[in-house]
């Protein structure tokens, strides 16, 4: 795994073919039309974030490389181990903040290290994305992490998607 800065998200995000709007955010993609949402906490950890992670990782089908891209924090202080979150950053080599590298970029062996990474965004009560490619173009599925403890998979077929949530 590697993390990204935001230029090296957005090139990245345009070499996958997916657009940003003017802010430097995610674009929703109307081909996206299938959704699945699941709440995995409510108002504190439930202790099903490693299955709901594990299953959103399962929903993103085959894939080379992913990002997860956390794009908001702060939003729910007192649920921020920030310790523990620079900690599995320093423990792949990362030194710099999440405010200057918030792109995690993933290759498909590192299937339960993205699993790892989203279960410190759904405890910490961040907003992320979470965009697939395979053969450098997007994959049909993404997932969108919110602070209010809930995800939501878009895919363009229907998907099977169902964790057992909170």
């Amino acid at each position: 795994m590697r993390f990204i800065e935001p230029n090296e998200i957005e090139h990245w995000c345009a070499e996958h073919r997916l657009v940003l709007s003017d802010d430097g955010t995610l674009l929703d993609d109307p081909t996206l039309v299938h959704r699945k949402r699941a709440t995995y906490a409510r108002g504190g950890r439930s202790g099903r974030e490693w299955a709901v992670a594990a299953a959103c990782v399962s929903a993103l089908g085959h894939w080379d490389e992913c990002l997860l891209w956390v794009r908001s924090w702060g939003i729910w202080p007192s649920s921020e181990d920030w310790p523990a979150y620079y900690a599995l950053r320093g423990a792949h080599g990362e030194l710099r903040s999440l405010d200057k590298a918030p792109g995690h970029l993933f290759i498909r062996s590192e299937g339960e290290l993205l699993a790892t990474f989203l279960i410190q965004v759904m405890q910490n009560g961040w907003d992320a994305d979470v965009v697939a490619a395979s053969s450098k173009l997007r994959t049909p599925n993404r997932v969108q992490v919110s602070h209010d403890e809930w995800l939501e998979i878009r895919t363009t077929t229907p998907t099977d998607f169902s964790p057992v949530a909170v």
